[in-house]
């Protein structure tokens, strides 16, 4: 059985639309889903936005199932500025050895290097700069290390694959703060809606952003479907 963890159904809703027979095993905002992938048992967890939720998230999960490995999924920032939108990158210091080679007879094209988790979003070029040149990491995201962490403490191996939603040379199209409440984990849709009303300019970047996200979740979830197709 494998585990596939996303932060938010945003970045899953490709990947459990592939999978049959799926079941709820916990409802709500955050739900965790059984299905079957090409006869294999896939658990889809959603953890949240943020490290400490999904340490949290992961705590529980792994008391409560033995998995084969844990896929760590979704979407991540760009720092390395030779990513585009819609790359998806292997992240070789949270991954197991075996995994990474796995992932290396999965058709396609991925970048392989390192990853960098921030308790804070990545919002600006010039922070992503900054944190390029201090890590030297590809891209970053908010949940990996927490992952890494709980399934290294029950021994169980990691793959860490994200794709890029925004590249190094763009900024978010609008604060974070502005459009998800970290507090109930949801969307702040109204709050977007007025902010890009207030700021018209910023709507070509958001808009390009939308597509972005739309092809990063595309090409993760068919790395992910090849992957534990294998």
């Amino acid at each position: 059985m494998i585990a596939v963890t996303f932060a938010l159904p945003e970045e899953s809703k490709d990947f459990i639309a592939r999978l049959e027979k799926v079941k709820a095993l916990e409802k709500g905002r955050l739900p965790v889903l059984r299905g079957e992938l090409n006869g294999r048992e896939i658990v889809v967890c959603h953890t949240g936005v943020g490290p400490e939720r999904a340490s949290a998230r992961m705590a529980a999960l792994l008391e409560k199932e033995r998995f084969d490995y844990v896929i760590s999924a979704g979407f991540a920032g760009g720092l390395d500025p030779r990513l585009s939108p819609g790359q998806v990158v292997i992240a070789a210091n949270y991954s197991a050895g075996a995994l990474v080679e796995a992932a290396r007879l999965v058709p396609g094209e991925r970048f392989y290097g390192r990853l960098s988790t921030q308790e804070r979003i990545v919002e600006t070029v010039e922070a992503k700069r900054n944190l390029f040149e201090r890590t030297g990491a590809a891209a970053v995201d908010m949940e990996t290390e927490a992952i890494f962490h709980a399934c290294r403490q029950r021994g169980i191996a990691l793959l860490s694959v994200r794709a890029i939603s925004d590249a190094a040379g763009d900024p978010l199209p609008a604060p974070y703060s502005v459009w998800f409440d970290a507090a109930t984990q949801r969307p702040r849709i109204g709050s977007l809606l007025f902010y890009l009303a207030t700021h018209p300019a910023r709507i070509p970047a958001f808009a390009r952003f939308v597509r972005n996200v739309s092809l990063a979740r595309a090409r993760l979830t068919l790395f992910l479907a090849g992957f534990c197709s294998r």
